[in-house]
């Protein structure tokens, strides 16, 4: 049996963790530092029998561990100096958090009730939005920089907070019935219109506003009968001339991406947003091509990409600020075409493990896959902290919501 004070420690730990990704840095890491105690507390705290409750290991915490331990033995042949290296590693590390979470959590109950704790987390978060955007000042908004896109961001930059809000919707919406019962079900609704609201009015990013799409467009697709739903792959393109026509923030970021890539096209080397994303592409393609095999090691874009401008006859034209902007490029650079795959084993896996769900956490989980998916393609979501903080707990506690057994097979004992 399971030790009533493990038990506490375990639960306090998984709530803590789920309510601290909407927070700042700081809070994330002291919750995720309370996890791995606590995870070492319990591990080392019970008989082998009691841990029967975790469950079979899902195939994703394979691939986790095989990812994670390839990026460390690229330590070996990195060109990076030891520092990048290591803080490359510490990056990638986030994936960790998606097995040692699943393995804490030990009941759907448990995940549903940290997924209302994520929930809350979220809530607090889009309420200091919405008060930025009335004007009204308050005292923890800690993203506003200077930067007029994070004038209503509150702790992290509006790309991240954009993202996350599409995924609360998403997320909220498919899980409402166990994450939002009796009254609490009257404001889904509004919530998830604020969170979209905030995505495409208020906050300017644009990834965050494609995941918002993405997220609409599944909604579309499930609602619609199953002959038909080929015609959801119109439902982005609608939504978006929509927005195009009634969301002037949208249609301004859109219009400026366009005129950036079109310059850089043309041979505009200046470092625009586009520009350098679409720079930053082809150079860690020319990186992968010259080291398809074994890639040049972690904490190695940086030197590639340097190395690759100085070869081009334009240093220091397009500084790099750590990485590509795209995680499957990334992982390509430091691990060649073998990272490319470790990353998608470890998305694909997640995807076959939603198949077995039922409808319910399915649809959350698929969503927050999705959404993952195309912040890793247009950032490096998952190597980024906060965000790869985010999308790890919330793709652990959608797995663990979907998978783990309804109650555990041990009760809790007095110490």
């Amino acid at each position: 049996m399971e030790i009533r004070s493990l038990s506490t420690l375990r639960q306090v730990s998984i709530g803590v963790l789920a309510i601290s990704v909407s927070l700042p840095v700081g809070f994330i890491s002291a919750s995720k530092i309370l996890l791995l105690l606590a995870g070492i507390a319990v591990f080392w705290g019970c008989n082998p029998k009691p841990l029967g409750w975790r469950g079979k290991r899902p195939p994703v915490n394979t691939w986790i561990y095989i990812a994670s331990c390839a990026m460390l033995a690229s330590g070996l042949w990195t060109q990076a100096p030891d520092a990048l290296m290591w803080k490359s590693i510490n990056h990638h590390s986030t994936l960790l958090i998606i097995p040692l979470l699943y393995f804490m959590v030990k009941t759907k109950n448990e995940a549903h009730w940290a997924l209302r704790a994520y929930v809350l987390g979220q809530l607090f978060v889009l309420a200091s939005s919405g008060a930025l955007s009335a004007g009204v000042s308050i005292p923890w908004q800690t993203a506003f920089d200077g930067n007029a896109g994070n004038r209503f961001a509150t702790f992290s930059s509006y790309l991240d907070q954009s993202i996350m809000a599409s995924l609360l919707a998403a997320i909220l919406w498919h899980g409402r019935a166990f994450l939002a019962p009796g009254w609490q079900r009257y404001g889904v609704i509004p919530v998830c219109l604020a969170a979209f609201g905030c995505v495409f009015f208020l906050l300017p990013g644009r990834t965050g506003q494609l995941v918002g799409l993405a997220m609409i467009s599944l909604w579309v697709m499930w609602l619609l009968p199953a002959r038909v739903r080929l015609a959801a792959l119109f439902a982005p393109l609608i939504f978006l001339g929509a927005l195009m026509v009634f969301a002037k923030p949208v249609h301004d970021r859109f219009e400026e991406s366009w005129t950036e890539a079109r310059a850089y096209m043309q041979g505009d080397v200046r470092p625009t947003s586009a520009g350098f994303r679409l720079e930053a592409w082809r150079s860690a393609l020319v990186s992968i091509r010259a080291h398809p095999l074994a890639g040049t090691g972690a904490g190695s874009w940086g030197h590639q990409y340097d190395a690759i401008q100085s070869a081009a006859g334009r240093p220091n034209e397009n500084p790099t600020d750590g990485n590509p902007h795209q995680e499957f490029l990334l992982w390509g650079v430091e691990l060649g075409l073998g990272g490319i795959v470790l990353l998608l084993g470890i998305l694909g896996s997640i995807f076959q493990l939603s198949l077995r769900m039922e409808v319910a956490a399915r649809r959350a989980t698929q969503s927050a896959l999705l959404a993952t998916v195309i912040a890793c393609l247009f950032n490096c979501a998952l190597y980024d902290a906060l965000i790869g903080d985010y999308l790890c707990v919330t793709l652990a506690l959608c797995l663990a919501a979907g998978l783990k057994p309804d109650a555990g097979p041990f009760g809790p004992r007095k110490p």
